[in-house]
């Protein structure tokens, strides 16, 4: 995964970029280790690439996107579902996944574009997703 941008029922839009960077590391003062240094990504908000964000919280967006199925429905009113006003929408991008979450009459569920069934989602799951850019912003 490469992007994740995602829009909230109020019309707020986060997107987050995955930017590789050098690992800091005790030892890195010589010459020597900046040339072999070791990387990681790490989540940046496309709109303040320079904003500390606990990484934390983005790991649990990222985890509650990949694991969001608790039961598959085919024949689901999607209106009954929420999907007339979804809470969420998010683009995946590595392959252009779009996700559309939404509160129901009887819980959450989930839609992946161009797939006709729904699913059903967990309260844990939508909560890790309805996260605005302050609330991933590390709070110094």
């Amino acid at each position: 995964i490469t992007q994740v941008a995602y829009t909230l029922a109020d019309g707020t839009s986060v997107t987050l970029n995955a930017v590789s960077e050098p690992t800091e590391s005790a030892d890195s003062t010589d010459a020597d280790s900046a040339s072999s240094s070791a990387y990681e990504t790490v989540w940046r908000l496309a709109s303040d690439p320079a904003a500390s964000l606990a990484q934390d919280k983005g790991q649990s967006l990222l985890s509650a996107l990949c694991t969001y199925a608790t039961a598959q429905t085919t024949d689901a009113d999607l209106s009954a579902c929420g999907f007339d006003a979804p809470v969420f929408t998010a683009v995946v991008t590595n392959e252009d996944v779009q996700l559309a979450y939404a509160c129901g009459t009887d819980g959450w569920y989930l839609q992946v574009e161009g797939d006709t069934s729904v699913y059903t989602v967990d309260t844990s799951t939508v909560q890790a997703l309805l996260l605005t850019e302050n609330d991933l912003k590390t709070q110094e």
